[in-house]
């Protein structure tokens, strides 16, 4: 995972910020050293490359913050996918007789109750927590499984009992998009790097070109840098899958956990 990930999103906030305005004096300080006769004549060239390093970083920012969305989408429909493969796996099982149909419930809500223990796992940042309840998540699966596989040959020429199968093979396919989604479908760390580079030296730049001025002002500054810092924060809360901003709605997944949990099969739906 991301070192990131470890991070709390203020904290995120507060070390992009100081590192800006870190680099920013360096650069300032670097361009008062260089004050002397020649400087005006450098002070085009300076501003040329400032704005085009301010101007980059905001297209890089953008493009990275448009992977990360994409990333957020991709979660929220996964989840989505799962919470419709439970509930069919649940309506199906009903197909099963007595003793398969109370098996699979009680796996189904076991199964719910894993999915809402991973989700506080990863808000706690508990990664060992988060791999054996994704553990537990695939042997229910292998359970559910078993279950499917047994009542279809128990069931000979019935073709309902499909039905539960092919609800279990849905649940186990959306299981590993949420996987995919969540875990591995990150931004590259060449493109964090690259970010973080031309960060430090477009906020460089600005600094040498305050220096070669001899004045600076400190709300431009200030303001600079909280606003590439806010966005950068945006990005990585946007990215990893422990997010504090933006969170997938896991409503529907508590209310099926409650209907299992009181044995009623009903659609699911936020109140």
């Amino acid at each position: 995972m991301n070192p990131l990930d470890q991070l709390p999103l203020l904290a995120v906030l507060l070390l992009c910020i100081m590192l800006q305005i870190s680099f920013i004096e360096l650069g300032f300080r670097y361009g008062m050293s260089r004050r002397g006769g020649g400087y005006k004549a450098q002070m085009a060239q300076v501003r040329a490359i400032m704005g085009a390093s301010l101007g980059l970083l905001a297209f890089m920012l953008a493009f990275s913050f448009n992977i990360a969305q994409q990333h957020f989408e991709e979660r929220s429909s996964a989840y989505m996918m799962e919470v419709s493969a439970i509930h069919s796996a649940l309506r199906s099982s009903a197909l099963l007789d007595e003793r398969a149909e109370s098996q699979a419930r009680e796996l189904l809500g076991q199964f719910t109750r894993t999915r809402i223990a991973t989700i506080d796992a990863l808000k706690a940042a508990d990664v060992e927590h988060v791999v054996d309840l994704i553990r537990e998540s695939e042997q229910i699966h292998g359970s559910l499984w078993a279950l499917a596989t047994t009542s279809i040959e128990d069931a000979s020429e019935d073709s309902n009992m499909g039905m539960f199968a092919q609800s279990v093979l849905a649940m186990i396919a959306a299981h590993e998009a949420r996987l995919q989604a969540s875990l591995f479908n990150r931004i590259s760390a060449v493109i964090w790097a690259t970010l973080v580079l031309m960060a430090v030296l477009a906020m460089v730049v600005m600094g040498y070109q305050a220096g070669l001025t001899g004045t600076r002002s400190g709300l431009a500054t200030w303001t600079l840098a909280i606003t590439f810092a806010a966005v950068l924060t945006l990005i990585t809360d946007l990215d990893r899958p422990r997010m504090t901003l933006f969170e997938v709605n896991q409503q529907l997944m508590f209310e099926l956990e409650a209907r299992l949990s009181e044995g009623v099969a009903q659609e699911p739906g936020i109140k």
